[in-house]
């Protein structure tokens, strides 16, 4: 791939990423801060405003301000970096794989945006409950990382790559 094809799927997939998390965090912040929790789809889906000053799972959430600073905005600033770079330089990477880093750098950025504008905190506002299982509290952004992540790690089974490499050449 060209590096200004690899380039366009980055953008694209970065902006609409931080874009999405950006809206939705807007729409959390205004419509669920000052309700109850709801709670949607038969009792699976709620939607439920926090403010994460910690990483995912509140992680750190105790640490000393400038601890977090440095660890969650100035770490993964550069973590963030050093995975754009090689995502667009890395000629050997096949397009899920510059898909999967796009969604992990969107995801990124979209929480970084908030650590850098809103004093460190993170909004967070939906949680997933299956049966007896219930996920952490996250946004759109930890959805993209995640999601990235997955396919990455889906990418390098070897029945899924040919699977998915065989769709995309037919």
């Amino acid at each position: 791939m060209i590096r200004s094809q690899r380039i366009l799927i980055m953008v694209l997939v970065i902006v609409t990423c931080i874009g999405c998390d950006q809206a939705t965090k807007t729409i959390a912040s205004r419509t669920l801060a000052p309700r109850k929790p709801i709670v949607l789809i038969d009792r699976v889906f709620h939607l439920e405003y926090t403010e994460n000053s910690g990483a995912m799972l509140g992680i750190g959430s105790e640490l000393p301000g400038n601890v977090r600073f440095w660890l969650l905005r100035v770490f993964a600033g550069c973590a963030l970096f050093t995975i754009l770079a090689f995502t667009a330089l890395d000629k050997s990477l096949n397009i899920t794989d510059i898909l999967s880093l796009s969604l992990v750098l969107g995801g990124g950025l979209g929480n970084l945006t908030d650590r850098l504008f809103k004093d460190g905190i993170v909004v967070d506002f939906m949680i997933i409950t299956l049966g007896s299982l219930k996920t952490a509290i996250f946004n759109f952004a930890d959805l993209s990382i995640v999601t990235g992540l997955l396919l990455l790690a889906l990418s390098r089974i070897p029945w899924f790559s040919r699977s998915t490499q065989a769709k995309s050449e037919g």
